[in-house]
This record gives C-alpha cells, sequence and structure tokens, in this order.
C-alpha cells in the first residue's frame, strides 16, 4: 500500500513546493523578476517635460546626455555596463527628442541636463555628468554651476548651435576627462581647449586614433580603451 501512494504523494510535495516558490516570487518582485531599465518622467528647468531611464542601483549616480542627432538609445548599452558595476545610470531625451515633449531648440538642452541633475540628487550621494557631442557641452554647462562628482565628455564642441561652454568650462572645478578621436578634427581641438581652460585641477584628456565621433567611439576599434578610462575616472573620483 505505500509503495502504491508514493508516487502521487511525491508529485503534491513538488506541486507544494513549486507553488510556494511562486508565491514567494510575487511577494519579492524586485529579486524575482529580471531588473530593466525603469521609466522616469521629469521636466527641465523652463518646465518642459521628459522621459528618462533609470538603469541599475547604488548611491553614486551617472547621467548621460545623448548627442545630435541620435537619442537617449544611444547610451543605452553603457547605461547597462554602468548598472552592473554598481552605479544608478541616468539616460534621458533632450527636449524634442525620442519620449521627450517640447521643440528641438539645441540652445536650451543644458536646461534639460539640469532637470535631470535636480531629479536624480535626492537619490544618490553623488553624480556624474557624461556627455556625447552637444550632450558633453551641456554637461559643462551644468556642471560649472552645479556640484557635481566628475564630468566626462565624449567630441563635446566648444558651441553648437547656440549651446556654447566655451565661457562655462572657466568655473569647471569638478574633475573632468575629455574624450575625442584624433581624426574628428573640431572635437580633438575642442578636447584640447577644454582641458586647457578648465578650472579643475584634477583634469585628464583621451585623444585616441580615428574619426568616431560621440558614442560611436565607445563602438569603435578605441571603444575597450575609453570604457577603461572611464571607469577609472569613475572609480578614483
Amino acid at each position: 500500500m505505500p509503495r502504491r501512494f508514493e508516487k502521487p504523494f511525491g508529485r503534491r510535495i513538488l506541486a507544494v513546493a513549486v507553488l510556494a516558490a511562486l508565491l514567494a516570487c510575487i511577494g519579492a518582485a524586485p529579486a524575482c523578476r529580471a531588473e530593466g531599465p525603469q521609466a522616469v518622467d521629469f521636466k527641465a528647468t523652463d518646465g518642459i517635460p521628459l522621459r528618462g531611464y533609470l538603469f541599475g542601483t547604488g548611491t553614486t549616480g551617472v547621467i548621460l546626455a545623448h548627442m545630435y542627432p541620435a537619442d537617449q538609445k544611444s547610451w543605452f548599452p553603457m547605461a547597462r555596463k554602468l548598472a552592473a558595476k554598481g552605479y544608478l545610470a541616468m539616460t534621458f531625451d533632450c527636449r524634442g527628442y525620442g519620449e521627450s515633449g517640447g521643440q528641438k531648440v539645441i540652445a536650451e538642452i543644458d536646461r534639460d541636463l539640469e532637470g535631470a541633475y535636480l531629479f536624480l540628487r535626492p537619490r544618490v550621494k553623488k553624480i556624474f555628468l557624461m556627455g556625447a557631442s552637444m550632450g558633453g557641452t551641456a554637461a559643462i554647462r551644468v556642471a560649472a554651476a552645479k556640484p557635481t562628482a566628475g564630468v566626462v565628455t565624449l567630441s563635446a564642441p566648444l558651441a553648437f548651435r547656440g549651446l556654447d561652454a566655451r565661457k562655462a568650462v572657466y568655473k569647471l572645478s569638478a574633475p573632468c576627462l575629455f574624450i575625442a578621436a584624433g581624426e574628428d578634427g573640431y572635437a580633438a581641438t575642442a578636447a584640447r581647449e577644454f582641458h586647457d581652460a578648465a578650472k579643475s585641477q584634477k583634469r585628464q584628456i583621451l585623444i585616441v586614433p580615428g574619426l568616431e565621433h560621440g558614442t560611436r567611439i565607445l563602438s569603435g576599434p578605441e571603444g575597450k580603451k575609453v570604457e577603461d578610462a572611464i571607469f577609472d575616472f569613475l572609480k578614483s573620483n
């Protein structure tokens, strides 16, 4: 008789165990479900509604400002890598791009980055700003006015369509890393000028071979070298 009920009884125990595990998973969703980017809505400092995404968790935030004419998706691969290393990464669409409202007024995108900064500031202990091309120019402007742990730019121009960081960089006291590809002539020249003009005592410059611009540097032949330099910079500041 015991043998007759042995298998059904075992199956019942297994079914109960599986059900218990599923219920536990539902009750502790973050631990059981795959973590993806979290959509967030906030406003630029002049009220334009913007949409961004948070990747990962951590007490150190990294805000990623995108290049022209791309949108925040161009930063998603880097945001995932930052999250994997314990940072809270934030991407966002500048006004008029992707999921954000407003019109494409590049001269005002520093207000968008400043809005992202104000949104993330209460959630972390310190913030780094990282910008590609026009996003880098905006990052310099915001970092010159707001307390930041550091600034990283990839191919940031001195000025672009009314967005100008030539005066702001003289007030930039935070640690900074200016990156550009050597054959990307204007961007390489701008990186050198930013480096020489920055007020910061902890400023670095990295000019790599090639002509890739902005976030394209990260997927180019020098991508690993640039990534390593960025993570070393974040870790040391």
